[in-house]
């Protein structure tokens, strides 16, 4: 039961609520049931969908099924306390034949495997960064809870990481041969040794800290460099500092997923940097100067005499590192001309003054629409 997807058998998240898994596995049960479908194929679809319901209908083993990916607690399957080779032999049925089998699948044939082959899962997590500290990079401390080796035993499972005796399957070399009878024909192989996973050894008295698991679950407090550029929705790997898998073995990967916090002003589309930049008309009109935000502080950014509404400003070098790479991207500023909320009497007659001695001879593009229009 242990190596079971439940949450795939019912086709259902594995944040789902408990209403969501009953009503997954009600349409599933009458989908599948004896009484409607006489096929063996039926049959074992309906067994497996109870064994499902069965653990993840009930909070407390299906939170045993989270922690550990068993019902009982037991983060290893039933039956893992005699020693290493009882994790491969206990509670799936699968035997001596399936162990090999799925070896074979997921090492493409090879004729190693083992416990040196194992990779514990990875973990998988989300942060917060804010805009400056995405662009620029930092350090921040997490804490994660994870399985972890066992310090007493060293991940052994036996006391003081000493207490072995030979196995008798393997005569201690970690692996065995066997004959499997195929639609090819009479094949012979070599594999790491089920009864020891490939270790060569069985656990004379177990580590009372793990109990003979050899992994623990644990608090582990990580530091992590988040590397300047990294963007929202990208993840950092972790090599190693995912769960740690029994007998032996690589741990997984920490994955942590990055969203960044929305600037004030700036808007970040790859390495550049975009702003809309309003302006008074009169500014756009006549030129000025005028401070803007960059990620290095303050810019002196200077507008021509005369400058349109809408103009894309590029100020080279001022947007944010590429991620590993040595150059920056550019900051966009666009100049948009704002109007006035209203206007005085007195201001409106010299506006209109103004306008008169300046002449739509002036406005070329305006020209050029009127005369299209005739």
């Amino acid at each position: 039961m242990a190596n079971k997807d439940y949450y795939g058998v019912l086709g259902v998240d594995k944040n789902a609520s408990e209403d969501e898994i009953k009503s997954a596995y009600r349409r599933l049960a009458k989908k599948y049931h004896p009484d409607l479908n006489k096929t063996e194929e039926a049959a074992n679809k309906f067994k497996e969908i109870n064994e499902a319901y069965e653990v993840l209908g009930d909070s407390k083993k299906r939170a045993n099924y989270d922690q550990f990916g068993s019902a009982d607690g037991n983060p290893f399957g039933q039956g893992g306390a005699g020693g290493f080779g009882d994790f491969f032999h206990g509670g799936g049925g699968g035997g001596f034949g399936d162990f090999f089998s799925d070896i074979f699948s997921a090492f493409g044939g090879g004729a190693r495997g083992g416990a040196q082959n194992v990779k514990g899962e990875d973990i998988n997590i989300s942060t917060t960064l804010e805009f400056e500290e995405a662009c620029f990079g930092c350090e921040k401390t997490i804490t994660v809870n994870k399985t972890d080796r066992c310090a007493s035993c060293n991940g052994t499972g036996a006391k003081n990481g000493t207490e072995f005796s030979t196995c008798s399957e393997c005569g201690g070399s970690g692996r065995v041969r066997f004959q499997q009878n195929t639609i090819f024909g009479t094949t012979i192989r070599e594999g790491a040794c089920p009864k020891c996973n490939g270790t060569g050894k069985m656990i004379k008295e177990k580590c009372s800290s793990c109990n003979g698991y050899g992994i623990q679950r644990t608090q582990k407090t990580v530091n992590v460099k988040f590397p300047a550029g990294i963007d929202n929705g990208q993840t950092l790997r972790m090599r190693g500092e995912g769960n740690a898998p029994k007998g032996g073995g690589v741990s997984g990967d920490l994955n942590i997923k990055v969203t960044v916090k929305a600037h004030k002003i700036l808007v970040r589309k790859g390495n550049d940097l975009y702003m809309d930049l309003f302006l008074p008309f009169t500014t756009t009109l006549l030129g000025g100067k005028v401070e803007i935000p960059t990620l290095n502080g303050n810019y002196t950014l200077n507008i021509p005499e005369r400058t349109a509404s809408g103009t894309v400003m590029r100020i080279k070098n001022k947007g944010v590192k590429a991620l590993n790479q040595n150059f920056h991207g550019d900051l966009l500023v666009t100049v948009k001309a704002e109007m006035p909320k209203n206007l005085s009497k007195e201001e409106r007659k010299m506006l209109e003054a103004l306008a008169e001695k300046i002449g739509d001879n002036s406005y070329s593009k305006y020209n050029d629409f009127l005369k299209k229009m005739k």
